[in-house]
């Protein structure tokens, strides 16, 4: 802008100077007009103008940037665009993008370089074909629910051989039918082999011993009744049916001794009311009475342990209590001849 300013100050101070001219002049006889020199000034400030546009500009330096290693190529595609053929060869990749070039001043057509730079967009997606309607089309498609057949289990049959212990009950269960079947002296011998296969077979050693009781064998069905007792100690069935034993031959004390080992094994009244029986014949009336009156507690509805009561508590001199055990006694059920024996002892019992 200063080289406009000087032409212009330039042009007032040549015009300043013809004004002020004094004396002769000379006067031109050519008629032409004078020539106009604005024309030339404004072409020149044009000039001047253009090469103050068009001149380099100085570019700001931009700090280095460490290239990124080189990866593969990816399409980023949008849902709206498909997929191109691919080129020749599985392994060919698309080219790099080219580098966008940074527009200077110098350039004259900076926007028509970036278009002529720009990638091309792939063409529009093209409908996919669509399959001609087939004759099946209209039938409804049915799924196959059947279940499959089940295959046959393969069942592999190992022959075991039967312990002792089963052999013992195969044992004793042949020699079970054999006695409902009315054939006891046959059945001795497999209750004897179930005993050798397994001695702690209770129901085999108990059958064995009513057979052996039955058949007069007394000394084997002892032996076998004492060997009982110490395998089975928690069954008082051994000295129930030993104290029994030795009751038919006479001997009271010895059968209540027995008796009197089992009761710790969880007796019920009957083996109380056996106890108590075996204590009133062998003169042990007291005794006798406490054995009753546990039997009667475990079984209130059982007469005979109620007259059992009364008959102890009368030899004891107990008479009251000896009336009320009678008259208990006949509100159970009772033989005739008992029922009589206590409604007598009762009447006798009540009067002064």
């Amino acid at each position: 802008m200063s080289v406009i300013n000087r032409v212009l100050k330039d042009l007032d101070e040549k015009g300043a100077a013809s004004a002020t001219l004094t004396g002769v002049q000379a006067v031109r006889t050519n008629l032409e007009p004078p020539r106009a020199h604005w024309p030339w000034a404004v072409a020149l400030l044009a000039a001047l103008a253009g090469t103050w546009w068009l001149w380099p500009q100085p570019q700001p330096q931009l700090p280095a940037v460490a290239a990124a290693p080189p990866q593969e190529a990816r399409p980023q595609l949008r849902m709206s665009e498909t997929l191109t053929a691919p080129a020749e060869g599985e392994g060919a990749t698309m080219p790099p993008p080219p580098e966008p070039t940074r527009p200077s001043f110098a350039d004259p057509q900076p926007r028509r370089e970036i278009e002529r730079n720009a990638p091309s967009l792939p063409p529009p997606r093209q409908p996919l074909p669509t399959a001609a309607p087939t004759e099946d089309a209209g039938k409804t498609m049915r799924l196959d629910t059947r279940l499959p057949e089940p295959r046959q289990a393969r069942i592999l049959k190992e022959i075991r051989p039967l312990t002792p212990q089963e052999q013992a009950d195969q044992a004793w269960r042949q020699a079970a039918r054999l006695i409902e079947q009315g054939r006891g002296p046959d059945a001795l011998e497999g209750l004897e082999a179930a005993l050798r296969l397994d001695p702690n077979h209770g129901p085999a050693r108990q059958m064995l011993i009513a057979l052996s009781l039955e058949s007069g064998d007394a000394a084997r069905g002892e032996a076998l009744l004492r060997e009982g007792m110490q395998l089975h100690m928690k069954d008082a069935w051994y000295n129930r049916a030993l104290g029994q034993l030795y009751l038919q031959r006479g001997d009271t004390r010895q059968s209540a001794a027995i008796l009197k080992t089992g009761l710790g094994k969880g007796v019920d009244a009957a083996y109380w009311g056996l106890y108590a029986g075996v204590l009133s014949k062998s003169g042990h009336p007291e005794e006798a009475s406490q054995a009753y009156r546990e039997a009667a507690r475990l079984s209130p509805t059982h007469g005979p342990w109620w007259v059992g009561l009364a008959v102890s508590l009368e030899q004891t001199g107990l008479r009251a209590d000896a009336t009320a055990a009678y008259q208990r006694a006949l509100q159970t059920k009772l033989d005739p001849e008992v029922r009589a024996f206590a409604a007598r002892k009762a009447g006798e019992s009540g009067t002064p």
